[in-house]
């Protein structure tokens, strides 16, 4: 998921103003404002997903709709993964994991004194549980595990097990699988379409209120890092897409993650020691091709495009310089030397639209139509798909680009319903977590079944070979080899067509609260759209002048 937009700025203060006297409907577990505002910390104000109005749904595993928050602040993973830093790792919910049966199985032992949000113990049968509903509900699967079971061996200790060897997926595992509990979770018949309205979780926040225009989160006394988190309440408006620069110039948002246009002018405003900002790489943009479409699973229609297109103009113009031009390979360079075969390490994008033609010579003009599907809140990418049509127009390609609302986007990407879009692809504590993402078959669905990942749904035995190689070897090189395979797989074949790296949008005001990531200090993405990124953020976040 990426950054959000907001809503008509005007009457943004008289909305936050009512709702905040009328009160909303709901309340979770354990989760009555009334004593986390009556200790003298300020509310924090979030603007993490562009949204007209909110739909009740805090289902961890639910791909459209969920709500921000769910997963890292209400909803934990064992362990924490810093992506900014690869190779750091946190105990999270377990403290240590050991591997064995040849990296089929892995135990681990759990923290002591974990209590879910309604008072009862955290143990091993929750995370049992939870794995065991991701393998009998697929659709829940969407990291594409291989599980084969989940026992609980003591009240602290589980094991997991898995068809194929797993040493690679230990992030996947561990650090993006959300545990539910047992005792709320078993009673639901389909988890799959159950909402979670009420949500019981291990994490920092419980929800308090809710309605489609604003939820609200409050502290969770009985959170098991002690004295924390230190910010006793999150507010969340339901800002659509028009207004956030006003929102941010007028200061109602205190943690923003949108693209700006002219931030220095908007947002900053002469006080740079108070409204900061932070862009660090957190994945790689990409122009999806749809290749259930035959035409553009022709490779040299996708390489005709991706000489046609101007990256440079694109970062320069749409994106306003805060980014840079991908690598063809989508790795992020610097510091992806070793995952890139060395012929291709210095490979860089040149437009050259004569070999593009070339390349189309002998393909029908008739069949080059193609509609671009974008997320009309997001304005920098709306404006690189009006940029990408007039590229692909000098070689006789006709694009039509749409906007659509943001969950509309993410519906039709993910079950298959376009021609081109644009997407991100988030990073991983290695390149090849984001080459699996894009590029592994297993997360490919017939269309019309939402994808997790692949939503270009490339099918390639060589591909996947390489993916399981990685994954049956704790050796780094032969890691770094298999990923070298992926991204010459990349570089030669175009699956999908790296654009720029995606920014980790980050605006954040320190009058409040400091203790945010920055580049001297990156402990976490810093966008409130990250998780569990974004909780660990706000477990460091201390009282300004505190």
């Amino acid at each position: 998921m990426r950054r959000p937009m907001s809503r008509p700025a005007s009457r943004i203060a008289a909305v936050l103003a009512a709702l905040a006297l009328a009160g909303c409907s709901g309340g979770g577990a354990g989760g009555g404002g009334g004593s986390a505002r009556s200790g003298g910390a300020p509310p924090l104000v979030i603007h993490a997903v562009d949204a007209g109005t909110f739909q009740e749904d805090f289902n961890p595993y639910h791909l459209e709709g969920v709500n921000f928050g769910t997963s890292g602040m209400i909803h934990e993973t064992l362990m924490y993964f810093n992506k900014l830093k690869p190779g750091e790792i946190t105990p999270w919910l377990a403290l240590d994991h050991k591997w064995s049966n040849e990296g089929r199985s892995v135990t681990f032992t759990l923290r002591p004194g974990v209590k879910w949000s309604d008072g009862q113990p955290f143990t091993a049968d929750d995370v049992a549980f939870t794995f065991q509903m991701l393998k009998k509900h697929p659709q829940l699967n969407r990291n594409a595990l291989e599980i084969e079971g989940a026992e609980a061996l003591a009240p602290d200790k589980v094991r997991l097990d898995f068809g194929a060897t797993s040493y690679a997926k230990l992030f996947n595992i561990a650090g993006s699988s959300p545990i539910v509990p047992k005792h709320v979770w078993e009673k639901e018949k389909d988890p799959s379409t159950f909402t979670n309205p009420k949500p019981v979780g291990t994490g920092p926040y419980t929800l308090s209120k809710f309605s489609a225009q604003l939820y609200e989160l409050v502290k969770n006394p009985s959170y098991w890092q002690p004295g924390k988190p230190e910010v006793p309440v999150l507010r969340f408006p339901a800002y659509t897409a028009n207004a956030l620069q006003t929102a941010l110039r007028q200061g109602e948002v205190d943690w923003a993650g949108a693209f700006v246009p002219d931030i220095q002018k908007i947002y900053v405003q002469g006080k740079p020691e108070q409204n900061k900002f932070y862009f660090p790489p957190e994945g790689v943009v990409t122009l999806l091709p749809n290749l259930t479409n035959p035409v553009l699973a022709k490779p040299e229609v996708r390489a005709a495009m991706s000489l046609a297109i101007d990256r440079d103009k694109i970062v320069r113009v749409a994106e306003r310089g805060y980014t840079k031009v991908a690598h063809p390979t989508g790795v992020p360079m610097p510091g992806g030397e070793a995952y890139v075969p060395p012929e291709y390490r210095d490979a860089a994008y040149k437009v050259d639209v004569e070999k593009a033609k070339e390349l189309l010579k002998d393909v029908d003009p008739a069949q080059l139509k193609f509609t671009l599907l974008v997320p009309s809140p997001f304005t920098d990418w709306v404006n690189a798909a009006q940029l990408i049509r007039e590229d692909l127009a000098k070689i006789g390609i006709t694009v039509e680009t749409r906007g659509v609302a943001f969950q509309d986007w993410v519906s039709k990407v993910g079950k298959g319903d376009y021609d081109l879009s644009i997407r991100a692809t988030a990073s991983g504590p290695t390149p090849y977590f984001q080459m699996r993402s894009m590029l592994f078959g297993g997360l490919a669905k017939p269309v019309g079944e939402a994808a997790t990942g692949n939503y270009e749904r490339w099918k390639d035995a060589e591909t996947d070979r390489l993916i399981d190689a990685y994954a049956a070897t704790e050796d780094e090189t032969e890691q770094q080899k298999a990923t070298q395979g992926l991204s010459k797989i990349m570089m030669e074949k175009a699956p999908t067509l790296p654009l720029f790296y995606s920014p980790s949008w980050a605006q954040y005001r320190t009058d409040k609260y400091v203790g945010w990531p920055s580049e001297q200090d990156p402990y976490a993405m810093p966008s409130p759209y990250t998780s569990p990124d974004a909780a660990v953020v706000l477990l460091r976040l201390k009282p300004a002048g505190s």
